[in-house]
């Protein structure tokens, strides 16, 4: 199958992210990458703002209804965050799993009641990749696509007037609304491809995997500071670097990262506020957005020459 373009749909006549403010998704097939909230909060811009306050808004209440153990609230707040296609991003095609429904989602946030619990300075969105086993990029994107849906409509319609791009259809969707604090429905003018709504996301705010994890935390937060109380030596006290660790512990179990940073975090509430004070230091010198060339290479395959 010919994979089609958003530039292809609306007949734009070039192709290129330099050219673009939006991913040039194939309309038709999947696309691996994925929304990555601390690229939204680390864009200095009116619809970055106003997305992080949508996002921060959802998670206080979520961590909220864990921690008091709200069953009616969590239900209601994973009722409307599976599955979401309309981006085309990540993995579309029924792939999510369990995730494709607020059960699904339930039973994979399962682990949250005792963590929040345990865990004083769990707070933010991320802290669900470190910290919940089956949760990651796939799932974190479909469930910001929910939360922003209103935020990525009012950019794809902006995105439509710019190339005189007329709606075909109208939809009813769930939305996050930060004053009423819950999901709105909402019914708008949308574009449909095929029968399914469209929804553009600013190129600025995807990558192809998180640069923060499970993995990160472990080594660059827990790790480091394990050596530093004088762990991890070998018989001339020197320490052990950090790869070697790690190739050792590969054999102890499929979620053995997880086991360790649960237990050390528990036991360390501090280290993840460590590694919220310096996971913007992380994005700022691993972690800025994807160049155009990369977006490029990963949408179509192949890097677009600049245009004359």
């Amino acid at each position: 199958m010919k994979k089609k373009y958003i530039s292809d749909e609306w007949q734009l006549k070039q192709k290129g992210h330099e050219n673009f403010d939006f991913v040039d998704v194939a309309v038709n097939d999947d696309n691996l990458l994925f929304i990555d909230p601390c690229l939204i909060e680390s864009w200095n811009n009116a619809w970055a703002i106003k997305a992080t306050k949508h996002i921060n808004s959802y998670f206080n209440k979520l961590f909220k209804a864990y921690y008091t153990r709200n069953r009616k609230d969590m239900r209601c707040l994973l009722s409307h965050a599976g599955e979401q296609n309309a981006t085309r991003l990540g993995y579309g095609k029924g792939d999510n799993g369990k995730g494709n429904t607020a059960d699904g989602l339930l039973e994979i946030f399962q682990p949250l009641e005792q963590l929040i619990h345990s865990i004083k300075t769990m707070g933010k969105a991320e802290d669900l990749l470190l910290l919940i086993p089956g949760f990651a990029e796939d799932g974190m994107s479909d469930l910001l696509t929910n939360i922003l849906h209103e935020c990525l409509h009012q950019f794809t319609m902006e995105q439509m007037y710019k190339y005189d791009i007329q709606s075909n259809g109208t939809k009813a969707f769930y939305t996050w609304d930060i004053r009423a604090g819950g999901w709105k429905k909402v019914e708008k003018p949308v574009y449909f491809v095929n029968g399914k709504e469209l929804l553009l996301v600013p190129k600025n705010i995807v990558r192809k995997n998180y640069l923060f994890g499970v993995s990160q935390y472990f080594t660059r937060i827990i790790l480091e500071r394990m050596i530093d109380e004088g762990g991890y030596r070998d018989a001339e006290g020197k320490a052990i670097p950090k790869k070697e660790i790690v190739k050792s512990k590969r054999y102890s179990g499929e979620h053995w990262q997880y086991d360790e940073v649960i237990k050390y975090t528990i036991e360390n509430n501090d280290a993840l506020d460590e590694y919220h004070r310096k996971l913007p230091g992380f994005y700022m010198e691993h972690g800025k957005p994807m160049t155009t060339k990369e977006l490029d290479f990963t949408i179509y395959g192949y890097v677009v020459a600049k245009s004359a």
